[in-house]
C-alpha cells in the first residue's frame, strides 16, 4: 500500500470515531533527529532579545514582558499566518495564536508532524489559546512553504525549535519560565530532541514521538522496510530531501555503510542526551502505542524509566499516531487534552491542574479497553510464566512448561512467506481499533513446509499478560542468514486467532549447520486471555515489514535441546 493510499485511508476513517476507554486516532508520520550540538545557546524566553527577521508583526519596542502568567482565556485573537526566519535564514511558515486581552501568557510551540504543514496543528493551536496560551505552530524545514532541505530532526531542527520561541518572546508579552514545545510524531521527536538543547523549555510533549532513531531503523538486526518506504514516500510528495538523506536512505536499502547510517540515527534521538534531561528535569509527557510501526517503545520505555526529572507516559494499543490523529482534526482527543493538562500543571500555576497531583507516573489502555495505572514501568510486570516449545510433529507442536526437550526438530524453507503476518503498517491497527474486530487468522491456513505452530493449553481462568513477552529458541540454519518472525496470538474457543503481538530478529555471519541461540523480544502488550482462550505461537521467515536476510534455498532447523530449550517468557500482571 502506498503512503498516500495509507495516509488517506486514516484520514477518512478517523473521522468515525472511536470509543475504547479513549478516542483513537492515527497519522502517517515519521521521525528523524539530529546532534543537539548546534542548538543555540539557550536564554530566558521572556527577556532574550530577537535576533531574527521576520515578516510577522514588529516586535513591540523597549516594553517591559510581564513574567506572571495570564489565567486561562475565555477569547482568542484571529489565528495569524506569518513568516519566521531562522538563524542560517531559513524562512519557516507558521501559525500564531494568542488569547485577546493583555498580560503575559505561557507560550507553546508546535512543529509539524513529518509531510504536515502548520495549518494542521490548528486544532491544538486554538485549544491552547483558550486554555490561556500563545501559541506557534510551524511547518518543519523543507515541507511544503517552510525552506531549505529535510533534515530529519538534524541540528537544524533543533535549532528551529529555539529560533521559534525566540521570536515568539520578542513580539507576545511571554511569561518568564513558561514555555512549552509539543509534537506529534516528528514534531514529538523533534520536541524532545528541543528540550534537551534549550533550557528554556520547561514542559514537552512528544505524541508518538522517538528517543532512538536507530532502533527505530535497525532493531534486533532487522531493517525496518515498510516504515522507511512509507516515510520516503510521504518526504517525496511534500518536501525537498538533502544529498545527506538521500545517501543515507539509499546506504540502508542496501545494506552497506551501516555504521555511518547508525551513527547518524542515534544522534537523531533524544536518548543520546538522556544526562541533559536529567540535568534540567523538564517536565516530560510521553505517548505511544504497543505496535508502533516506525518507534517501537522498548526503547522509549527503557528511556522515561531512567529520567529523574517529573514525567508520565501513555501507552496504548494500535500502531503509529492512532492514539492521537483525531486531535488534528479537531474531534476531542483524549491524549492531547491528558498533554494540555499536563502543560497547565507546570506553565499555568493557577490553574485547576496545578493545584491537584501530577498524573500517575505510567498509565496503559489495556486491549480490553480497561486504564491501570502504575508508579514504573518495571511495575507492569508482575511475575512470568514459561512454556517450552515441544515436539513439532508435522510443523505443528505444543506450548507447555513440561514440554518435551531433546533430540526432535522441525524444520521449515525461508523461500516464502505464510499466512501470518502483522498485517500493513498504519492501517491495519488503526482498523481493528475502529471496528473493535481484530483481523483473525485460521492457524491451518499457515504452510508447514514454510513455518511452524505452536499451542498451549486453554486458560481455566483469565490470564492478564502486562509486558514484552521474550521467545528463546535454538536455530540451526542451513546458510550463514537469516531471518526469524514470530507471532503471538489469542486463540479463541472456535479456533479462530487474533494477533496479540510480533518479534523479529535476524543473523548473520552464522555457521551452517551449528545450532544457533536466538531471543526474540515481542512488542509490549497489555493483554486479557480470557478462560478457555489459548496462547498461539507461528514461526516463519518473513514480513512485509521488514528486509530479510534470508537465502534463496535457507532453511531454519528449530529445536530445543535439554542444555538449551526453546521456550516462549510471558509476563504476567
Amino acid at each position: 500500500m502506498s503512503a498516500t493510499l495509507a495516509l488517506g485511508v486514516l484520514s477518512c476513517t478517523v473521522v468515525v470515531g472511536c470509543d475504547r476507554g479513549q478516542e483513537t486516532s492515527s497519522a502517517g508520520l515519521v521521525p528523524a533527529a539530529a546532534p543537539i550540538s548546534g542548538a543555540p545557546a539557550a536564554a530566558s524566553a521572556a527577556t532574550q532579545p530577537s535576533a531574527l527577521a521576520a515578516q510577522g508583526a514588529p516586535p513591540p519596542s523597549g516594553s517591559p514582558v510581564p513574567t506572571q502568567p495570564a489565567a486561562a482565556a475565555t477569547s482568542a485573537a484571529p489565528t495569524n499566518k506569518v513568516t519566521i526566519r531562522t538563524t542560517d535564514g531559513t524562512i519557516l511558515t507558521a501559525i500564531t495564536g494568542v488569547p485577546a486581552g493583555g498580560g503575559a501568557h505561557p507560550l507553546v510551540v508546535l512543529p509539524a508532524a513529518w509531510g504536515f504543514q502548520d495549518t494542521s496543528m490548528q486544532s491544538q493551536v486554538d485549544l491552547l489559546v483558550q486554555r490561556g496560551y500563545a501559541a506557534v505552530a510551524y511547518t518543519t524545514r523543507g515541507f511544503y512553504g517552510s525552506g531549505g532541505t529535510v533534515d530529519v530532526a538534524g541540528p537544524l531542527d533543533v535549532s528551529d525549535v529555539s529560533d521559534v520561541i525566540t521570536w515568539a518572546s520578542s513580539r507576545f508579552a511571554v511569561a518568564a519560565g513558561r514555555v512549552g514545545v509539543a509534537g506529534l510524531s516528528y514534531g514529538g521527536g523533534i520536541a524532545l530532541l528541543a528540550a534537551a538543547a534549550d533550557s528554556r523549555i520547561r514542559a514537552v510533549a512528544s505524541l508518538s514521538g522517538w528517543v532512538d532513531f536507530g532502533t527505530s531503523l535497525y532493531d534486533a538486526n532487522t531493517r525496518h522496510k515498510a516504515a522507511l518506504d512509507l516515510m520516503t514516500t510521504l518526504q517525496e510528495k511534500s518536501g525537498r530531501s538533502s544529498p545527506e538523506f538521500r545517501a543515507t536512505v539509499d546506504d540502508y536499502r542496501a545494506f552497506r555503510n551501516m555504521p555511518r547510517v547508525m551513527s547518524w540515527a542515534r544522534t537523531r534521538g533524544a536518548g543520546t542526551y538522556l544526562d541533559r534531561f536529567n540535568t534540567r528535569r523538564p517536565a516530560v509527557f510521553m505517548s505511544t502505542s504497543y505496535s508502533d510501526g516506525y518507534f517501537p517503545p522498548a526503547s522509549q520505555l527503557a528511556f522515561f524509566d531512567r529520567l529523574t526529572g517529573p514525567k508520565t507516559i501513555r501507552l496504548s494499543p494500535g500502531d503509529h499516531a492512532t492514539n492521537e490523529v483525531t486531535g488534528l482534526f479537531g474531534i476531542p482527543n483524549d491524549t492531547w487534552t491528558a498533554a494540555w493538562d499536563w502543560f497547565d500543571h507546570f506553565l499555568i500555576p493557577t490553574s485547576t491542574a496545578a493545584q491537584g497531583p501530577a498524573p500517575a507516573p505510567v498509565r496503559l489502555l489495556t486491549d480490553g479497553g480497561t486504564v491501570e495505572t502504575y508508579q514504573t514501568v518495571a511495575g507492569i510486570t508482575g511475575d512470568h510464566t514459561t512454556l517450552r516449545l515441544g515436539p513439532a510433529v508435522l510443523g505443528t507442536g505444543q506450548l507447555s512448561a513440561s514440554a518435551e526437550t531433546g533430540d526432535w526438530s522441525t524444520t521449515f524453507s525461508a523461500d516464502a512467506d505464510t499466512t501470518a503476518n502483522a498485517g500493513t503498517i498504519l492501517v491495519t491497527k488503526f482498523l481493528d481499533g475502529i471496528t473493535h474486530r481484530p483481523s483473525e487468522l485460521n492457524l491451518g491456513t499457515v504452510d508447514r513446509k514454510h513455518g511452524a505452530v505452536w499451542q498451549a493449553a486453554p486458560t481455566f481462568a483469565t490470564q492478564k499478560l502486562r509486558g514484552s513477552p521474550e521467545l528463546n529458541l535454538s536455530v540451526t540454519p542451513n546458510s550463514d542468514a537469516g531471518t526469524l518472525v514470530a507471532y503471538l496470538y489469542d486463540t479463541d474457543l472456535q479456533g479462530s486467532s487474533t494477533l496479540i503481538a510480533k518479534a523479529v530478529d535476524s543473523y548473520q555471519e552464522a555457521t551452517p549447520n551449528v545450532a544457533l541461540p536466538l531471543r526474540l523480544t515481542f512488542d509490549p502488550v497489555a493483554h486479557d486471555l480470557p478462560f478457555g482462550h489459548r496462547l498461539s505461537l507461528v514461526i516463519d521467515t518473513r514480513d512485509a515489514l521488514y528486509y530479510d536476510m534470508n537465502r534463496a534455498d535457507g532453511t531454519a532447523t528449530i529445536g530445543s535441546p535439554a542444555a538449551s530449550p526453546s521456550e516462549l517468557v510471558v509476563p504476567l500482571a
